[in-house]
């Protein structure tokens, strides 16, 4: 235990750590966001579309390319001081561990691939050899081997989908947005997306035969070559040479939906094998991928999943009632709110938007306070033998983490009792708890998120309490009647989206009551022990008083 002034093993360089939440690590997730997206269409796009021409013949181009690697590459080291939630939901942040599961995860291995600058270094090759032939010096097959390491950076998609579900300002949007609207936009971008890989996969076919982007492409036996010369027009689009990338990727680009949309004009057709085997698996891909585009549309206007229909109902009524106050903005003096600096509308969208993601099942919870029977609606028509069993089969193991509830004093009756009068509360990020409004105090067992505790609105001693997922916190106090030192009793302090499992103190008290023995050998001792620290602080703050 560390003396007084020393900091704690488990806090040292806490201060380096980034926090999921923080704006820091909020904006830096958004950048890249913009930075994967940049990637996923600009490497295939240098790969086989422009050659490596564009930052060939343009420093500016070069430079901003090394400039978005860069960031590649401090993303690479800065995962070393990031907090992450483990597969429990706790947010993981000592250094220590943080950096063994990043080197663990092969994550730090497959980041630093992707920060090498294959750009720059083909770059740095191609102008290296002496000749003013672009063939020469783009076609080089070192130059093109180093274009290869671009593609490691199309690894870092596999992250994509994290980023944008823990970005606050993506989920923001989404919040704002009309669903219909953000289902169409999602999936025109995936289209887009697709088209463009498939668009540039097929110019890299004719490079890789024609070892070239220039005047060989016309002439050596490959689609562009054919299309080139069945029906290329003067003044029209010109595919060939290095300089005319752009005509050359509309051209790919219309091939690419076409086969997407199964249309087909059947003036660009495959000449070589390569082309052919392409050409036939990409004819079976898109047909699958155009059947669930259609398919996925129809589902999203027609019968959302019920977890998204219902989220976004309820966000729909929300997004309502925030229309409807007539004061945006009050006072904590009128709400008693500790939260000072969010707007309670952001606040409520938060709370239903989280609800969504900590969903155990597949529909959202209608309230923030329920019992297993609200919860679980089955209870209701079982017999009341079967409600005891699956009531403990439900929540058993929680009840015997409380020492004077455990099965070594109570009887499976008596535990069943307390499951089924037992509540599972929630709580959006800055709340704090001492009583629930109808069942008093009672024992709060956190089943996601952590929080800290202090003796009074005011107290700057925080206890924080973190990593007790499926344990009790303090359940010793909650034996004290209420009025016992009731300014001393702790508060609760949620530092995130909360959900406890809460044992009411008059449904402990009653089964304790007829319960002499749990009370004798084990509860009673608990009480005479929260008794005397409430008695102690008392006096200490009397002993201040007098000072």
């Amino acid at each position: 235990m560390p003396m007084p002034g020393e900091i704690s093993p488990a806090l040292r360089g806490l201060q380096y750590v980034i926090f999921p939440d923080s704006r820091f690590a909020q904006i830096w997730d958004f950048v890249m966001i913009f930075v994967i997206c940049y990637y996923a269409l600009y490497v295939p796009f240098h790969l086989g579309i422009s050659g490596g021409y564009l930052s060939h013949i343009s420093i500016a181009w070069l430079a901003f390319n090394l400039f978005v690697n860069f960031i590649f590459f401090v993303d690479t080291f800065l995962a070393f001081f990031r907090a992450y939630r483990d597969e429990k939901g706790y947010l993981i942040c000592s250094l220590a561990k943080i950096r063994k599961n990043y080197i663990r995860s092969g994550w730090f291995f497959m980041n630093l691939l992707a920060c090498i600058p294959g750009t720059g270094i083909s770059h740095a090759m191609s102008i290296e050899i002496d000749t003013s032939d672009l063939d020469a010096q783009l076609g080089n097959s070192a130059v093109t081997a180093f274009f290869i390491f671009e593609v490691f950076k199309l690894l870092r998609l596999a992250r994509f989908g994290k980023l944008v579900n823990q970005s606050s300002i993506i989920t923001r949007l989404w919040e704002n947005i009309n669903v219909e609207t953000a289902l169409a936009l999602k999936f025109m971008f995936l289209i887009a997306l697709i088209a463009h890989w498939i668009a540039c996969l097929w110019g890299l076919i004719a490079f890789i035969q024609a070892k070239s982007f220039g005047d060989s492409l016309a002439t050596t036996v490959n689609w562009i070559g054919n299309w080139y010369n069945a029906s290329y027009v003067e003044g029209g689009l010109n595919p060939v040479g290095w300089e005319n990338y752009l005509e050359r990727y509309w051209l790919c680009l219309f091939w690419a939906i076409q086969s997407i949309t199964s249309i087909g004009y059947g003036n660009i057709v495959p000449v070589t094998t390569a082309e052919f085997a392409y050409a036939n698996f990409l004819m079976l891909a898109c047909g699958v991928f155009w059947a669930y585009i259609i398919g996925a549309l129809v589902e999203a206007v027609t019968s959302m999943g019920s977890l998204s229909k219902e989220y976004f109902s309820k966000m729909d009524e929300a997004n309502q009632m925030v229309k409807d106050f007539t004061l945006k903005k009050l006072p904590t003096s009128v709400t008693g709110s500790v939260v000072e600096d969010v707007k309670v509308s952001k606040r409520v969208r938060r709370f239903i938007t989280e609800q969504r993601d900590r969903a155990t099942t597949k529909t959202m919870e209608s309230q923030s306070s329920e019992s297993l029977a609200d919860k679980y609606p089955t209870l209701c028509i079982l017999s009341q033998e079967l409600q005891k069993v699956c009531a403990l089969h439900l929540v058993h193991s929680l009840i015997e983490t409380v020492p004077y509830l455990s099965s070594k004093y109570l009887s499976p009756e008596e535990q069943a009792k307390i499951a089924l009068k037992s509540y599972q509360l929630e709580f959006a990020a800055g709340e704090t708890f001492r009583e629930h409004s109808e069942h008093g105090r009672g024992i709060l067992i956190f089943r996601h998120g952590f929080g800290f505790t202090t003796r009074n609105i005011n107290s700057t001693e925080h206890y924080r309490r973190k990593g007790l997922r499926d344990h009790p916190v303090d359940v010793d106090e909650v034996l004290v009647d209420d009025e016992f030192h009731s300014d001393k009793q702790l508060l609760y302090h949620f530092a995130g989206f909360t959900k406890v499992f809460f044992i009411p103190r008059s449904v402990i008290m009653d089964v304790l009551g007829t319960n002499e023995r749990a009370w004798k050998e084990c509860a009673r001792w608990r009480y005479f022990i929260a008794a005397f620290i409430l008695c102690s602080l008392e006096a200490r703050k009397l002993t201040s008083n007098r000072v």
